[in-house]
């Protein structure tokens, strides 16, 4: 989802102390206007939008994507950065994946980059997992879901 998540898609947020929080750190921002946030704590921002309604997280996933992918991370952050990506999106699949699947599509040639490139993000195996491990899972989950909604 390109387009701005209004007040009306924000729907919800109230009745969530998580939520109404990432509401206060993200409505009315663009997707470029959070990277700054993200680059002085992306743990807490991945964390925030964890908890946002459908819509707004699937706007905001792709300023996480856009984060990841430009690499230009605060001191230290980058494997925390690419660790928070791979790992949202392979818990969404697995907890909420209505909430996903309409976005993956879109954002599986970022993940397939970052898996492959471990290194770059300079995100050690022993402490943050294989990403390649978690982006294998991430595919035959994300093919097992469109089979069976293709079987339907």
């Amino acid at each position: 989802m390109k387009k701005f998540p209004t007040d009306k898609e924000w729907f919800g947020y109230e009745r969530d102390l998580d939520a109404s929080y990432a509401y206060k750190v993200f409505f009315g921002k663009t997707n470029d206007e959070m990277q700054s946030s993200f680059k002085l704590n992306v743990i807490e921002r991945t964390d925030e939008i964890r908890f946002m309604p459908v819509k707004a997280f699937q706007y905001y996933i792709f300023g996480l994507r856009d984060y990841v992918m430009k690499r230009d991370f605060g001191y230290l952050d980058s494997s925390d950065a690419a660790s928070c990506f791979i790992g949202l999106v392979l818990e969404k699949l697995e907890n909420e994946p209505s909430k996903i699947i309409p976005v993956l599509s879109e954002l599986i040639p970022s993940i397939e980059f970052v898996s492959n490139n471990q290194n770059l993000y300079e995100a050690s195996e022993e402490i943050y997992g294989n990403f390649k491990s978690k982006y294998k899972r991430i595919i035959a989950f994300f093919t097992l879901v469109r089979r069976s909604s293709n079987s339907e």
